[in-house]
């Protein structure tokens, strides 16, 4: 008997378990552990989010109907969810069925699937409105280049940062000829500031180069932000080779990343970055909830900062974004649950996003980094000149050699970069 059959078969009979508990409100101790077993068997996964707020308005509902409705007390899916704290994450099937046990989820049944074989429908990702738009991706092939669209993840305030990214890494990319940039974007989401607004607006039409989601920009909505990408990235990019994601606070080496580019097939099922620790904090910045996610450690997924995606991934990963509830960190949940779900592999190199950089990054640093973090607009400007003159040989990279002498690196040279298959 497969697994799979083993888990329906004991997710019913936890079903019944459940309703007979509330009919004659009995909590026994065996049922709950015996519920506990059949999911950690399962070689699926449970999860559970804390939806915010607009997500579940966009994509998610609550079961209201009398459909198969069954309710958990509060207390016992307490205790049942206690049971799997500190195991081992058991994959994204279970993660979706802890979810919609968790919050009572209904299927959106007058939604159409874009993968009926990744199962129901939970998030609309189809249902995202653009107040601000930019250009399709143009279709047009440059000497056999391959051609990449890049989109920076910003917020509506930071003015000044996408502007140095104009002058910078951008203007570079879109002179240097090394790959074919058919489309560029900072996407933002929605502001409640008039001022702000009507800035970006401006910037827009002296630009073109605003993508603005019909959602509020907070840190919460980072997940909600990045899927609506991927919508409009399907929608009007679909010829695209490669779809670049980066932060704006991440300087790119448009040298190396053509490099990256021209040596990787796009229709490789697979996204490339640089791998996180995969560690839970249950404190900080990153904190999440035992309740919310019990187990010791997330999925495999790289560091959501600067990820380069083949564009064949663009439709299996909407589709499973589509089928997968959602998760508050959004790299956890796209490059993580959603890949798992598509059945798409994450490929890690250290040099893809290097970390912070010295204020003036080392000629090697340069040589060495497809992206690397900075802390500030002056930070990244330095980090361009720092580029500019390791290629143009002001300064240079000097390594020692298999003989123990010093050598000085080829800065015209390309390098190799290896991904690895990232492992749990």
């Amino acid at each position: 008997m497969s697994t799979a059959i083993q888990f329906r078969k004991g997710f019913i009979l936890f079903c019944c378990i459940v309703v007979s508990y509330i009919t004659i409100a009995v909590y026994k101790r065996d049922v709950a552990q015996g519920f506990c077993d059949i999911l950690v068997r399962s070689d699926g996964h449970a999860q559970s989010i804390d939806h915010f707020k607009e997500a579940l308005a966009k994509g998610q509902q609550r079961w209201t109907s009398n459909e198969n409705t069954v309710i958990v007390g509060r207390e016992f899916f307490q205790y049942l969810a206690s049971q799997l704290r500190e195991t081992a994450y058991p994959g994204v099937d279970n993660y979706t069925q802890y979810v919609v046990t968790r919050l009572q989820l209904k299927p959106l049944r007058d939604v159409k699937p874009l993968r009926p074989d990744f199962g129901p429908v939970f998030n609309d990702v189809k249902s995202f409105g653009y107040p601000i738009e930019i250009r399709p991706c143009r279709e047009d092939n440059v000497r056999g280049l391959p051609k990449l669209f890049v989109a920076v993840i910003s917020a509506p305030s930071y003015f000044e940062k996408r502007d140095i990214i104009r002058q910078t890494w951008l203007r570079q990319l879109q002179t240097d000829s090394l790959v074919n940039l058919v489309g560029f974007g900072f996407v933002i989401g929605r502001t409640d500031d008039r001022d702000t607004q009507q800035k970006i607006e401006s910037e827009s039409s002296t630009h073109g180069d605003v993508l603005q989601l019909d959602m509020v920009d907070v840190y919460y909505n980072q997940t909600l932000k990045v899927v609506g990408l991927l919508n409009w990235i399907n929608d009007r990019c679909s010829g695209v080779d490669f779809f670049l994601k980066v932060d704006d606070d991440v300087y790119v080496n448009t040298q190396n990343l053509a490099t990256v580019v021209k040596h990787l097939d796009p229709a490789e099922h697979s996204v490339y970055g640089t791998a996180s620790d995969s560690i839970v904090r249950r404190d900080g910045k990153f904190e999440i909830s035992p309740e919310v996610w019990p187990w010791s450690k997330y999925p495999v997924y790289s560091m959501g900062a600067a990820v380069l995606m083949p564009g064949s991934t663009m439709e299996p990963l909407l589709a499973a974004c589509q089928t997968t509830p959602y998760f508050l960190f959004d790299d956890t949940y796209l490059i993580g649950l959603c890949t798992g779900k598509a059945g798409i592999a994450v490929r890690v190199s250290d040099r893809f996003l290097a970390g912070y950089a010295q204020q003036m990054p080392e000629p090697c640093y340069v040589h060495d980094s497809i992206a690397w973090l900075t802390d500030s607009v002056e930070h990244l400007n330095k980090s361009h000149w720092a580029s500019a003159e390791f290629y143009k040989n002001v300064t240079t990279c000097i390594i020692e050699g298999l003989d123990g002498a010093n050598q000085t690196v080829d800065q015209t040279k390309e390098i190799e970069f290896y991904f690895a298959r990232s492992q749990p």
